[in-house]
């Protein structure tokens, strides 16, 4: 692709031709998986709602965690109703004391953060790495006295947990993983998720394994799997007895709970969307590495860098990084021209959480005494490689990489005709192409 053929052509956001043809339509999300209605109907009628009801049958709770925990090779999952009540629960399971500061990345969705809180923690923001958004070892801040650090895989890049792990553990840290953004991702044939003491996942209606709300726990801490099970079901466990009319839980608890149980429902649909998984990981992964060919020969654009003992991707977002910027313009400009081209929703990565208006403790009078230590430490801190994905990355959602590959060639074609500074000229043919009306061949 030679990116001077588009100089001539006026931009979509400008009145010009997209390069999206009207009737090419985008991939859906989130997509039904086969069988999923089959699951809603069985526990619609099953009289189980719930993980604390009567026994009468397997519950579909029970079902997930045990394929979930097979499907990424550790010993227990533990569903949750969100992925932020898994990160509370992985918070206080490492039995740490209230006002403990824990290092979360700048670039992340503020959950990541606010569950420090909730667990009665104080998170502390640390930088990440441009190359791949993530946090790695040059970026922790080891003076503060952290007790944890939760590790984010951001993205479609895995952070570098073997090498966290290194460095927090000799300090007595322990590292959570983020992985709300990652299913199915691999770090040298290691899932996602199982390479920190406990691994956290989300289901939420955007993320690659969806059931419109959802999370989980994994964890090869057999000591720490019983008091996950305490901290999201009111401090009861699973029980053994199976005997009609016997509850699912017992209390017998270590420790206080809270109610963050997943409804059977959204566990009927997780049993039945895992099935597709492997097979739309594939398909995205491959349109990804075409989309990396492509993109090669554009200069000033590049994806995240993936450090090479990831093995295996997962696509949540596909970052397209603009080094430089087109003159004169910033990445929300870039977002929506992008967006007109290609017919679809293109957009800027989160705001970092140092100026995230969804990261405001003192906001929330019960938390008083942590939101003061949190502003006290973050002081005069700043946040440069987040900042820089912030300003310069363009995101694309994960389902638009569920099609043929040539809705990689569109993508590319957009991204050159953006970043190439086009003229303001009439609207000509590309090249290979036949102009026709109300569209392009």
């Amino acid at each position: 692709m030679a990116p001077t053929q588009f100089r001539t052509l006026r931009l979509a956001i400008d009145g010009g031709l997209p390069v999206r043809s009207p009737d090419a339509g985008w991939p859906t999300w989130p997509q039904p998986a086969k069988g999923a209605e089959e699951e809603l109907l069985t526990v619609l009628h099953s009289g189980r709602w719930a993980l604390s009801s009567p026994y009468r049958g397997e519950l579909s709770e029970r079902r997930f965690a045990d394929r979930f925990a097979r499907y990424t090779g550790a010993r227990h999952c533990i569903p949750t109703d969100h992925g932020s009540s898994a990160l509370v629960i992985a918070l206080e399971s490492l039995g740490l004391d209230h006002g403990d500061l824990v290092l979360v990345p700048a670039l992340t969705w503020t959950a990541s953060a606010t569950a420090v809180l909730r667990a009665g923690l104080v998170p502390v923001l640390v930088d990440v790495d441009p190359a791949t958004g993530c946090v790695d070892p040059g970026t922790l801040d080891l003076d503060v006295g952290a007790r944890a650090v939760i590790a984010v895989h951001w993205a479609c890049s895995m952070a570098d947990v073997p090498a966290l792990t290194d460095i927090a553990g000799p300090r007595g840290m322990s590292v959570i993983e983020d992985a709300a953004q990652a299913h199915g991702a691999q770090w040298q044939g290691r899932h996602a998720g199982t390479l920190g003491r406990v691994g956290c996942f989300s289901m939420q209606h955007g993320k690659v394994l969806s059931a419109g709300e959802g999370g989980a726990v994994v964890t090869d801490d057999d000591d720490l799997a019983p008091v996950l099970q305490e901290l999201r079901a009111d401090s009861r466990r699973y029980g053994t007895d199976r005997r009609p009319g016997a509850l699912e839980l017992v209390e017998d608890p270590s420790t206080m709970g809270a109610n963050f149980c997943m409804s059977e429902f959204n566990a009927a649909l997780l049993c039945a969307q895992l099935g597709p998984l492997e097979r739309q990981n594939a398909i995205r992964a491959a349109n990804y590495d075409r989309l990396a060919g492509l993109l090669s020969g554009i200069p000033g654009v590049r994806l995240p860098w993936r450090r090479p003992q990831q093995d295996r991707l997962s696509l949540y977002e596909v970052p397209l990084i603009l080094d430089p910027l087109p003159e004169g313009r910033d990445n929300a400009w870039a977002a929506q021209a992008l967006s007109a081209e290609l017919r679809t929703h293109v957009y800027t990565p989160r705001t970092p959480l140092s100026r995230s208006a969804l990261l405001r403790p003192w906001t929330k009078p019960t938390i008083a005494p942590l939101a003061d230590r949190f502003v006290a430490l973050h002081r005069d801190r700043g946040y440069p490689g987040a900042e820089y994905v912030a300003g310069h990355a363009v995101v694309l959602h994960h389902s638009a990489f569920l099609g043929p590959p040539t809705d990689m060639d569109d993508i590319a074609e957009a991204v050159a005709k953006v970043v190439t500074g086009p003229g303001r000229h009439a609207d000509e043919p590309r090249p290979g192409r036949t102009a026709k009306v109300g569209g392009h061949a």
